[in-house]
């Protein structure tokens, strides 16, 4: 049966709650309005994060509203991911939002509780029985409860979103690094070829085999718009990896002594042809296979892929434990904008919904995969 495009889940006075499975106007301005991140980090746009929502399958967002006005939202993005030979149904949490304090006329924050904080509190209350059981964003009326997990990533410096995960009884099982890669002048002539279509089955059998001792491991978003580059040797590929072009406006890098320092450097001309301040076009990069010895090829194919795409940037979202992570940080040529500004760590949390106690050990215990496709 077709899902109701918005139904009301709860309504008092002028507060009301909806669940919709579509991204609707309100929340879209928002996200162009508003700046993501935390104080004393990098805060940005998802430019390209705008088409996305738009676009985006199997997505139920719950939102809060005052008088039609909307105060908070909290987005789950279902998946089926694989641990091993299981397979699990999944939630993605996502877009997680609260609007600023309303102010009074004078223009100054009303002296009661600030709208924020106000609405932090209700949406706790009001996601407790979809995170008892998330089958309900599909069903609201439904008492069979299957198993399933709810996955979110929570930046460190997120205290508002830590202790949302900690409140509604997320468990911390991982961490999460956020790396820039980068070369001023990738290496031109590397045989970074495009996957054709009908290699997709071969190319996904040795990417199940490669992340065969991964948590979350999910296939979505592999291959999207034929994005998907390899290298070869003597015919046999021994290099993946999926790239998909990405479009972030920076509003800040973290301090602004760091703004100015990175304004002033974007200024000098060769810079200013690779690298923009404000806007920032990188490659999300997802989906690598290296075959066993070949983490060189890895970086050879990464660098030719930069060339082929006219990009100087690419990103990655990694578990720690992921042996993708470690060949990047073994080898330690990530390029200057990460020597410049680091990376960024966040915490990985779960909600285990009936799932046995040796299985969540399982999942919790390897490094998981992560889409950045669904995280940028």
């Amino acid at each position: 049966m077709p899902l109701k495009k918005k139904q009301t889940v709860l309504e008092k006075g002028s507060m009301q709650v909806t669940l919709e499975h579509e991204a609707p106007r309100e929340l879209i301005e928002h996200m162009e309005q508003t700046w993501l991140g935390t104080p004393g980090g990098v805060q940005y746009h998802h430019t390209s994060g705008v088409e996305k929502i738009r676009n985006l399958a199997d997505a139920h967002f719950l939102f809060l509203r005052r008088a039609g006005r909307m105060l908070g939202s909290i987005g789950y993005l279902e998946r089926v991911t694989r641990n091993g030979d299981r397979s699990y149904k999944t939630w993605l949490l996502r877009y997680f939002s609260i609007k600023a304090p309303m102010r009074s006329k004078k223009g100054r924050v009303k002296k009661q509780r600030p709208a924020a904080e106000r609405s932090f509190s209700l949406i706790k209350g009001i996601t407790h029985p979809f995170h008892e059981n998330p089958q309900r964003l599909v069903d609201v009326e439904t008492t069979d409860v299957p198993p399933s997990i709810i996955f979110a990533i929570v930046e460190k410096k997120n205290q508002r979103s830590q202790n949302f995960a900690e409140i509604s009884k997320y468990e911390a099982f991982g961490e999460m690094d956020s790396i820039i890669f980068s070369r001023i002048s990738p290496r031109k002539g590397i045989p970074a070829e495009r996957l054709a279509p009908d290699e997709y089955p071969a190319m996904k059998e040795k990417l199940r085999e490669f992340y065969a001792s991964h948590a979350f491991y999910m296939e979505d978003n592999l291959f999207y718009r034929e994005n998907y580059y390899v290298l070869r040797e003597e015919g046999e590929i021994v290099a993946g990896l999926q790239a998909n072009e990405e479009f972030w406006e920076i509003h800040t890098v973290g301090s602004a002594f760091l703004d100015r320092v990175v304004g002033w450097l974007t200024r000098i001309p060769w810079v200013k042809r690779r690298f923009s301040f404000e806007a920032m076009h990188f490659l999300g990069i997802e989906g690598v296979y290296f075959k066993n010895g070949y983490e060189s090829a890895f970086y050879r194919l990464l660098e030719g892929v930069l060339a082929a795409k006219g990009h100087y940037l690419a990103m990655f979202m990694l578990d720690t434990r992921c042996p993708v992570y470690q060949a990047l940080m073994e080898r330690k040529k990530l390029g200057p904008v990460h020597r410049f500004l680091g990376s960024f760590r966040a915490d990985l949390f779960g909600r285990f919904i009936r799932i046995p106690e040796k299985e969540k050990e399982s999942l919790t215990t390897r490094p998981c995969y992560i889409s950045v496709y669904d995280n940028t």
